[in-house]
């Protein structure tokens, strides 16, 4: 277990570490007296002093001789709370610490404040320094010492202790010079306090009255902040070019707020979210979900954070974990479990107007059909021709080499391919099947057992959206309403979520072209965010090297084609 002694240093140590006391000072007697890992030391820093070299130090105190009281305080009044007094301080105190025989690691923090008695920076000072130290790993004993320094530092200590109800600590004090500091307790009032605090900690820690989430252009940041704690209020800290109303839908009974800042400015963050929270009961727990936004908008926000001792949090989509930046404890993501969340999030107005099938919507019949016409795809793109002659007839027949296909007037649709026939009733979309869908319903069935696993969540085949009110959409209204008729948006071929990510896959039993790369690139990233991720699958290899370059050039999409095409994409599942 690691001891830490925390604590400032003040004049008296200064004046033992230039001789001028006849005892070791309070900061190295207590470091003698009992033995401590580390040691974390603020030093008040004045930055107006005037500087010199730290070799300047020694010869003037030695030309005191501890005789001369006037040319003692002429030197201390020249270096004290200087970098050079800083600097001496920390050499005199570890050659102490070594000829008493004491291991220990000196932590030193200059801290700037604008006068002796700056509550506000002493406190943020005494907070950051144990933030750092509550967030090192392993067990702890934490001790924070009184008496270096003023008596408002003494007091912050002692209340900043109180914000840290988990950390296990302890306070000392020296009452009489050159005796060991002894230890003290803070009053039952505060103890109590003290204990309601570990109480909430312990019983609800997921639980919040409000939460302040950065909201910018990638939204399942914020969505997985929603779903992952419980909030009376969520707060979404945006931009003008950002509105975060996305988010409604997805609050529940939740109240919902929002902020208008700079992106790019953290202080203005800062201070328009605290304006926020000072109207907030002071017993108000918060947290703050850290992930969206500008990196400036994360340092304001987190400095925030810090100054109300509220909980900062941060989703890391590589590992599938939220970490609490405080105590850096981690827990796996809640998953989303249907890819309809996700296009109902970053769908911009657009309704899901087709919700697609599922495996309890695909005859076993139809999937074997598809594996067979995978395994005979030469064969299949070869009547291509053939049958797109036929797409305006409402009946057809198409055979010879092996293969055989027919619509009777009936819309009974009759395949025979690499052996084995198929009878499909009440098919009218049975040229559709053939001229492509096939491939569809065939990666489908490659998926179908990721599904069972629970390595998928959900997966859909011919899901659609489109335009939700065209009645007020400017985009319709220089338009005859026949075009309001005609609202689709977009179809996708094979849809699927493990949870965590959205995957859009587009098949394609013909030639592959470039645009074809770039539009499914551009898909995946409008309903998946930056997480998306886009897979083509083809029956057939590239034309043209330059198309496969294209492919790989584009960070969120995969292709996978010919023979190997399912197995590729099972281990690409498989590996995410």
């Amino acid at each position: 277990m690691k001891k830490y002694l925390m604590t400032w240093y003040g004049m008296t140590d200064f004046r033992a570490s230039l001789g001028l006391e006849q005892t070791t000072g309070p900061v190295l007697g207590a470091l003698l007296a009992e033995d401590y890992t580390d040691v974390v030391i603020l030093g008040f820093t004045r930055p107006v002093k005037i500087e010199s070299h730290a070799d300047d130090v020694q010869p003037k105190t030695a030309a005191t001789g501890g005789v001369d009281p006037a040319a003692a305080r002429q030197c201390i009044g020249l270096f004290s709370n200087t970098e050079v007094a800083h600097t001496h301080f920390n050499e005199w105190l570890n050659k102490q610490l070594q000829a008493a025989g004491k291991k220990v690691d000196v932590h030193f923090q200059p801290v700037e404040l604008a006068h002796l008695n700056d509550t506000e920076g002493i406190y943020e000072a005494a907070t950051q320094s144990l933030n750092a130290v509550a967030a090192s790993e392993g067990e702890k004993l934490v001790t924070l010492y009184l008496s270096p320094g003023t008596p408002v530092m003494a007091f912050v200590w002692a209340f900043a202790a109180l914000r840290y109800p988990t950390l296990k600590k302890r306070l000392i004090a020296s009452s009489q010079p050159g005796k060991p500091p002894e230890r003290i307790v803070l009053p039952n009032e505060w103890l109590e306090w003290h204990g309601r605090q570990v109480r909430t900690v312990s019983a609800g820690s997921d639980r919040y009255d409000a939460i302040f989430h950065l909201f910018g252009e990638q939204r399942i940041p914020n969505l997985l902040g929603v779903l992952q704690f419980s909030s009376r209020k969520h707060i979404f800290v945006n931009s003008a070019q950002f509105p975060a109303d996305v988010m409604k839908p997805f609050l529940g009974e939740a109240e919902y707020g929002e902020i208008a800042v700079d992106p790019y400015d953290p202080d203005n963050v800062r201070s328009t979210i605290l304006e926020q929270i000072a109207d907030m009961p002071a017993e108000a727990k918060i947290g703050f979900n850290l992930t969206g936004g500008t990196k400036l908008m994360y340092a304001g926000a987190l400095a925030a954070c810090r100054k109300v001792n509220a909980t900062p949090f941060y989703f890391d989509f590589s590992k599938k974990q939220v970490i609490n930046l405080n105590s850096f404890t981690k827990s796996e993501i809640v998953s989303i479990d249907s890819v309809e969340t996700f296009l109902k999030l970053n769908g911009d107005g657009l309704t899901i107007s087709k919700p697609g099938l599922t495996e309890h919507d695909i005859s076993r019949e139809m999937i074997t059909a598809s594996q067979l016409i995978w395994e005979n795809r030469n064969l299949m793109v070869s009547k291509y021709r053939e049958l797109k002659s036929y797409l305006e007839e409402k009946s057809f027949k198409c055979w010879g080499n092996d293969f055989y296909a027919e619509l009777t007037i009936e819309k009974q649709g009759k395949l025979t391919i690499g052996g084995q026939s198929f009878v499909f009733d009440e098919c009218p979309n049975f040229m559709e099947f053939l001229l492509g869908k096939w491939l569809e319903v065939y990666v489908f069935s490659v998926l179908m057992p990721l599904k069972e696993s629970a390595v998928l969540k959900d997966i859909r085949l011919g899901l659609e959206v489109s335009v939700e009110d065209v009645d007020s959409n400017d985009n319709f209204k220089s338009y005859h309403d026949g075009f309001k008729e005609k609202t689709g948006y977009q179809e996708f071929d094979v849809i699927c979520t493990d949870g965590y990510a959205l995957f859009v896959i587009e098949c394609k039993s013909g030639k592959v072209e470039s645009h074809h790369i770039s539009k499914l690139s551009e898909i995946t990233k409008h309903f998946g965010g930056v997480k998306g991720n886009g897979v083509m699958i083809s029956a057939f290899r590239p034309s043209h090297p330059v198309v496969k370059q294209k492919s790989d050039d584009q960070t969120n999409v995969n292709w996978f084609f010919g023979e190997h095409a399912s197995d590729r994409l099972l281990k690409f599942f498989e590996s995410n």
